[in-house]
């Protein structure tokens, strides 16, 4: 069918998607194909996920049972059976992260999987970037880290709210920094009574992270 307008078109006319539309760009109406029009809106990769966090600086490890959805884990020791792609993992490798999405692997083979009762737990609502993780960089201080994208200006990242007062001489408080240490993450500083301070993201029910990559 050749292209036509859609003041063309008569009632019963299958459309294939190629036919041009009305699009209205600065007041001035212009005639485009649906695949042009995702030209026009620049996109972008988004990450959203609801955090929580309990407790100091907990390393542990764990070889076999069920996974903690939310919880972040790094591979270590896999073998060749070792499968927990089903589970959140990008790729079965040594010192992989991943946020579980699931609590039973396909194979834990022989590996361990670490991980920190302390790091940040994450509900994800919204994931178009990929791999991102969270860990306990100190006390109130944690890393959203990713393999996937570089922190430039590209990226924005969001952590609301930024503060939260439970009475008038209690004050807690979260902040969201570029990573000092890390190029590829964000740094979330939380603080009671402007010290630095653990179990702060809870207040409130839980906080909401937003990191976008623009094209």
């Amino acid at each position: 069918m050749a292209n036509k307008k859609i003041s063309q078109l008569t009632p019963g006319t299958a459309l294939v998607g190629t036919e041009p539309i009305p699009t209205v760009q600065g007041g001035v109406t212009v005639s485009t194909t649906p695949n042009a029009i995702s030209d026009l809106i620049k996109p972008y990769k988004v990450y959203t996920a609801l955090l929580t966090q309990s407790g100091g600086d907990n390393p542990q490890t764990i070889t076999s049972g069920n996974l903690t959805i939310g919880v972040t884990y790094m591979m270590d020791g896999i073998t060749l059976t070792t499968d927990f792609t089903n589970v959140g993992a990008p790729y079965n490798a040594n010192g992989v992260y991943f946020v579980a999405t699931g609590t039973t692997p396909n194979n834990w083979g022989a590996a361990d999987l670490n991980y920190n009762t302390g790091a940040p737990v994450a509900t994800v609502l919204e994931n178009t970037i990929g791999d991102i993780w969270f860990t306990y960089d100190s006390t109130g201080g944690y890393s959203a880290q990713s393999s996937i994208y570089v922190a430039d200006s590209k990226t924005t990242a969001l952590l609301s709210p930024n503060g939260y007062v439970e009475s008038p001489t209690d004050i807690y408080k979260y902040d969201l920094l570029w990573s000092n240490n890390n190029t590829n993450g964000v740094y979330i500083l939380t603080y009671y009574n402007n010290e630095s301070t653990d179990d702060v993201l809870n207040y409130g029910g839980a906080a909401m992270i937003e990191i976008r990559v623009y094209n």
